[in-house]
């Protein structure tokens, strides 16, 4: 593997473009998940208080819906704070563990994408029969 690090006039070794490129764009990256972060806080906290002055009879099918977004919630942050280390930790065993970590979360938000979509597939059919109800 090449080295891409490269030595100025004054013997210390600086980044390639490359790299420096790549680092930027990574930060960009975790920068994207940390606002996916806030944003499904939002849609979470929201959604609860949305359930708690709910008068509608699908409890069952908003429970699953809550449950969902509370998972992704937690995953998203999960995500946000490893992709956070791999950049913190370029190398070695804290990268991978920070690696884990943000699989981690997309397994978490996978679930609960999954739970949302049943909760809503229910509102759904329940929707046949009563047309107020409100699928997120």
């Amino acid at each position: 593997m090449k080295n891409n690090k490269q030595n100025n006039n004054k013997g210390t070794e600086r980044l390639s473009e490359k790299d420096e490129l790549k680092i930027k764009l990574e930060k960009q990256v975790a920068l994207g998940i940390w606002i996916q972060s806030v944003g499904q806080l939002i849609e979470f906290v929201s959604l609860a208080r949305l359930n708690l002055i709910s008068d509608e009879v699908v409890a069952n099918a908003e429970n699953h819906i809550l449950a969902g977004a509370s998972i992704q919630t937690i995953g998203t942050f999960l995500e946000a704070i490893g992709v956070t280390g791999e950049i913190t930790f370029p190398d070695g065993e804290q990268h991978l563990n920070a690696q884990k970590l943000a699989v981690t979360g997309d397994w978490l938000q996978a679930l609960g994408a999954i739970l949302e979509a049943v909760g809503g597939s229910e509102i759904i059919r329940a929707e046949q029969e009563n047309h107020e109800l409100f699928v997120p």
